[in-house]
Parts: structure tokens; C-alpha cells; sequence
């Protein structure tokens, strides 16, 4: 499955809303040691980064747990198509750095990733050993693909901060739910 480039994922005043009550005085987040693990044992290529989770394992975990259902309801599918749903935040790196690459989980699934900000910071899928896509974060934009491909953030250098949503989702969500919103390039 090639992966699924979304424009204006959300009207424009949603992503402005979704900007806000994330980047908000209220909004609580967590710190890691890494972008991939909650363990302390951070691999030397890896950069820590800002969690909130809203849901985990189908459960809600958070009482913001409204943003990342606002999301999906766009897709018209059931707030039960989420597995999990959690946003991250990274600071600035003084170089470029891609993080280490991941599944995020060993079960079948698709991954969604909604950008937050324009930022520079790419995610990173890839195809064995090779980078076979490289996407840009741009505000308001999504990719969708099979949760089985690896896939790795990219710090920024040039911007304050990288802010996304990743979503697990249900694999059995038909691709043709994702595609009155696809891109055409």
C-alpha cells in the first residue's frame, strides 16, 4: 500500500482551533526520553520529546480525547476505529536529525500522522533499508499508511517545534474512506 498524502485534512478554522487548544497554557504534556519508547534507555540518534496520550489500547486516557475524535469524525468513521491516538511534540536540534525508525505497533494497522504546524522536521517511510518517502508537515495536512512500515520524525533545525497526532487506527478501515480527501500530486 503506497501511502495516502492528504491536503486540508480539516476546514481551515478546525486546524486553527486544534493549533490552539494544543499549543494552549492549559493543555498538558508529558515528557520522554525518546520518540519511541517511554524507557529511559534513549538510543544515542534519538531526541526526547512532549506526549499526550488521549487514547490507548480503544480507551480513553485523557479528557482531551475530543481532538483526536474531531479528526476521525471527519473521516465519518466510529470513534471505535481508534486503537490510539496521542500527540508529540519536538524541540528544535541544533543539525538535522532523523530519529530511529519504528512500527508502532507489531499488530496490524494503519498509522495516521495529522500535522499541526508547518514545520520542517519530515517523517520518514521506508522500504527495507531505503527512505522511499519523505513527507513534509504542513498544517493541515495527513498521511496514511500500513502500520507495518517503518517509519521515523525528523527533528526541526529551523522551526521552534514539530507538533503532530498520530493515530493507530483499525485495519480493517477501507482506503476508500481516505479518498474524497486525497491529494492529487
Amino acid at each position: 500500500m503506497e501511502p495516502i498524502i492528504v491536503e486540508n485534512f480539516m476546514p481551515s478554522d478546525m486546524e486553527d482551533e486544534i493549533e490552539r487548544v494544543l499549543m494552549g497554557p492549559q493543555f498538558p504534556w508529558f515528557m520522554y526520553p525518546n520518540t519511541n519508547a517511554t524507557d529511559e534507555a534513549t538510543q544515542a540518534d534519538d531526541a526526547p520529546q512532549f506526549v499526550h496520550g488521549f487514547i490507548q489500547d480503544e480507551r480513553i486516557a485523557s479528557k482531551w480525547a475530543t481532538v483526536p475524535q474531531a479528526i476521525i469524525q471527519r473521516l465519518k468513521l466510529p470513534n471505535t476505529a481508534i486503537i490510539r491516538a496521542k500527540a508529540n511534540i519536538l524541540g528544535r536540534e541544533k543539525a538535522a536529525q532523523v530519529n530511529p525508525r519504528h512500527i508502532d505497533d507489531t499488530a496490524p494497522h494503519l498509522v495516521m500522522v495529522y500535522y499541526v504546524n508547518t514545520v520542517d522536521g519530515e517523517t520518514h517511510l521506508y522500504d527495507g533499508e531505503t527512505i522511499a518517502h519523505r513527507v513534509k508537515p504542513k498544517k493541515g495536512r495527513a498521511v496514511i499508511f500500513d502500520g507495518q512500515i517503518e517509519h521515523a520524525s525528523s527533528s526541526p533545525v529551523e522551526h521552534r517545534y514539530r507538533c503532530i497526532l498520530n493515530f493507530n487506527l483499525k485495519p480493517d478501515i477501507p482506503m476508500s474512506v481516505f479518498e474524497p480527501f486525497k491529494s492529487d500530486g
